[in-house]
């Protein structure tokens, strides 16, 4: 799995758990709030930035 495909699993995961418990955060489109995503690699730990989150997040909504 690659850097996308992790990070697009991810984001699906988190979507689809707040929309199956209302307590779960999850993407916010509307208000721009995005979960704290991270890869890890041989060469260390990297944060997701908000606006790739936002293009994924875009992806996913109807």
């Amino acid at each position: 799995m690659d850097r996308d495909q992790a990070v697009g699993a991810a984001m699906q995961a988190l979507f689809d758990a707040a929309d199956d418990d209302a307590a779960t955060g999850g993407p916010d489109i509307v208000r721009r709030i995005y979960p704290t995503v991270a890869v890890i690699t041989a060469d260390g730990y990297e944060e997701v930035a908000d606006g790739e989150l936002a293009g994924f997040a875009a992806r996913l909504t109807p």
